[in-house]
């Protein structure tokens, strides 16, 4: 039986096709669309989601081996260490997943996401 990972908001919005750009879109008082994030969210977004990813990959390599039993646990620990990682780069979920909606939609912040991601993974 081929089993799937049920996980939060937070991580179906961390697929591959949020690596897009960053800064949410909002309109100024003159109409105009304007960047709601920093550069440090940003930074912040683009290594929360390189943990994200190292954790769903763990857990979907694993997930089919499992009795029902143990891969609920193990989607458990595994969303416990996502809030983890958007804690410890200073994010909460709605932020993360507002900038997750902002790369779906910016070409550019998507462009910029993976851009420090790469730097990122290149640096470890």
């Amino acid at each position: 039986m081929v089993r799937k990972a049920c996980f939060p908001a937070l991580l179906l919005l961390a697929a591959p096709s949020a690596l897009a750009a960053a800064g949410a879109p909002v309109p100024n008082t003159n109409g105009t669309l304007g960047t709601a994030f920093s550069n440090r969210q940003i930074h912040a977004y683009a290594s929360t989601l390189l943990e994200i990813q190292k954790i769903r990959q763990a857990v979907s390599f694993r997930i089919d081996s499992l009795p029902q039993d143990k891969a609920d646990l193990l989607q458990e620990r595994a969303k416990a260490e996502m809030m983890q990682a958007l804690s410890r780069h200073g994010l909460d979920v709605a932020t993360f997943n507002a900038i997750s909606s902002a790369v779906d939609k910016q070409r550019s912040l998507r462009r910029e996401v993976r851009q420090l991601m790469m730097e990122e993974k290149l640096s470890i």
